[in-house]
C-alpha cells in the first residue's frame, strides 16, 4: 500500500521510493512509487513540485486511491532519491491554514460558513455565505484572526472512522463519515475535515492580510495573502507610498489627502481645458465660414490635434449653416455635412477613398478615412472638391 508521508509530517523534504508503476502518456510518464511526500492537487490545494532523482516533477495527482507523478522522462533506477520544493510547500501551507483560520473566525464570530477555497501562486481566495460584508466587519475579522495567529495554538491532525464518535464542539458542522477521514484540528477552537499539509501551530501563518472582497452569486469572495508573501505585499506597498509622500513633498500619513487633492485639481483643470477648448473651436467654426462663401470648407488641423477635435469643429461649422465640411488631421480625413440627401459621405469614402488604399467608411452625414500617404490624401481631397 503506498505510504503518504506527507500526511506523517509535511515538514519533510527529501525521501527515498521505489518505483511500483510507471505508464507512458504522450510524452510525459506518470509514476508511482510505493511512498511519497508529494501533495497530490486536491480540496482547493495545487500540487507539490520538485524533483525525483532530478528529473522535475511536472504535476503531482491522485487516481483510483494512487498518487502519480509526471515526468518528463523515466528515472533510471527504481530506487529513486525525491525531493519536494519547499518554499511553494510552505506556501501552501501557510496559505491553507490561513484559511482554516479565516473560516473558523467568520463563522465562529460572525455566522458565516465556508462554501469554497482556491489557493493560488499569487494569493488565495475564501468564498463564505455573506451575502453583504461590511467593510468594519472585513476589518474586525482580520484584526481577530491575527490574534490567533499571535495566539500560536498547536495545530494537530488524525484520522477518525465511522465507529467514533465526533461529539465535539470544535466542529464546525458534522462531516459525513462512510469510511476514513481526515481531520484538522486547531487547539480549544476548531476543526475541521481537510486532506491538504498544514502547518503544526497557528503562529506560523505569521500576519494575515485580507487585500479585498467581492459579491459572487450571492456570497463573499475573499481575497486574502499569509506569512512572507503577506509581508512582501506590504514592502511593496510601504516603499509605493513612501515613494508618494517624497514625490508629494508629505508624510505617509498625509499622502493620501495629498493625492485626492491633487486629482481634484486635475479635474478642475480638465474641465476649464474643456470650456475653453470649445469656445475656441466656436471662434475657430465662425472663422473659417467667415473666410468663404462656398459651401465646401477644407481645414487641416494641425498634427498635434485629434480626431475628436475634427469632429468637435465639424459640428461647430455645421451649426452656422449648411455645409460640407471636409477637416484632416495628419493622414485622417473627416467628412460631414447637412446638405441635400443625395451626398453620402459614406459611400465618397467607399467609391473614391478605399481605391485610393485608404481605410474607413462611415454614413450619410459622417465618414472617417485614412491614408498611407499624403499623396493618396490630396488626390482624394481634390476627388471631393469636384464631386461638392
Amino acid at each position: 500500500m503506498q505510504n503518504r508521508q506527507y500526511y506523517l509530517n509535511p515538514y519533510q523534504t527529501v525521501f527515498q521510493a521505489k518505483v511500483t508503476a510507471s505508464e507512458k502518456s504522450g510524452d510525459q510518464y506518470h509514476i508511482v512509487l510505493d511512498n511519497t511526500i508529494f501533495y497530490p492537487e486536491g480540496g482547493g490545494q495545487p500540487s507539490d513540485s520538485g524533483f525525483v532523482d532530478e528529473i522535475p516533477v511536472i504535476d503531482v495527482y491522485e487516481q483510483n486511491g494512487l498518487v502519480y507523478h509526471v515526468l518528463p522522462e523515466l528515472p533510471k533506477s527504481n530506487l529513486v532519491e525525491c525531493r519536494i520544493d519547499w518554499q511553494r510547500r510552505f506556501y501552501h501551507m501557510q496559505h491553507h491554514t490561513g484559511q482554516h483560520l479565516l473560516s473558523a473566525i467568520f463563522f465562529r464570530e460572525f455566522g458565516y460558513q465556508t462554501w469554497g477555497f482556491h489557493l493560488s501562486e499569487d494569493y488565495s481566495t475564501l468564498d463564505i455565505t455573506a451575502s453583504d460584508l461590511p467593510d468594519e466587519l472585513v476589518k474586525d475579522a482580520e484584526i481577530k484572526v491575527n490574534r490567533l495567529i499571535q495566539a500560536d495554538k498547536s495545530i494537530k491532525t488524525y484520522f477518525i472512522s465511522e465507529s467514533v464518535n465526533l461529539g465535539t464542539n470544535l466542529l464546525r458542522k458534522e462531516p459525513q463519515v462512510d469510511s476514513s477521514i481526515r481531520i484538522v484540528e486547531i487547539s480549544d477552537y476548531d476543526a475541521v475535515p481537510c486532506c491538504g499539509t498544514h502547518l503544526s501551530t497557528t503562529g506560523q501563518v505569521g500576519l494575515i492580510k485580507i487585500m479585498k472582497t467581492e459579491k459572487i452569486r450571492g456570497m463573499t469572495r475573499i481575497y486574502y495573502r499569509c506569512g512572507e508573501a503577506a509581508f512582501r505585499d506590504y514592502q511593496d506597498k510601504f516603499e509605493t507610498v513612501a515613494k508618494l509622500a517624497l514625490m508629494f513633498s508629505s508624510s505617509d500619513q498625509d499622502v493620501l489627502a495629498r493625492v485626492t487633492g491633487e486629482l481634484e485639481r486635475k479635474r478642475e483643470l480638465e474641465q476649464n481645458y474643456k470650456t475653453i477648448k470649445q469656445q475656441f473651436l466656436a471662434y475657430k467654426a465662425a472663422e473659417i465660414v467667415s473666410q468663404t462663401e462656398s459651401q465646401l470648407l477644407v481645414h487641416h488641423l494641425g498634427h498635434h490635434e485629434d480626431i475628436d477635435t475634427a469632429q468637435s469643429l465639424a459640428r461647430e461649422i455645421l451649426a452656422l449653416g449648411s455645409f460640407f465640411v471636409l477637416i484632416t488631421v495628419g493622414n485622417r480625413v473627416l467628412l460631414s455635412h447637412n446638405l441635400n440627401a443625395e451626398i453620402n459621405c459614406g459611400l465618397i469614402v467607399k467609391n473614391h477613398g478605399l481605391p485610393l488604399g485608404g481605410r474607413g467608411g462611415g454614413k450619410k452625414d459622417f465618414a472617417q478615412v485614412y491614408f498611407p500617404s499624403q499623396t493618396e490624401l490630396d488626390a482624394f481631397i481634390t476627388t471631393v472638391k469636384t464631386l461638392i
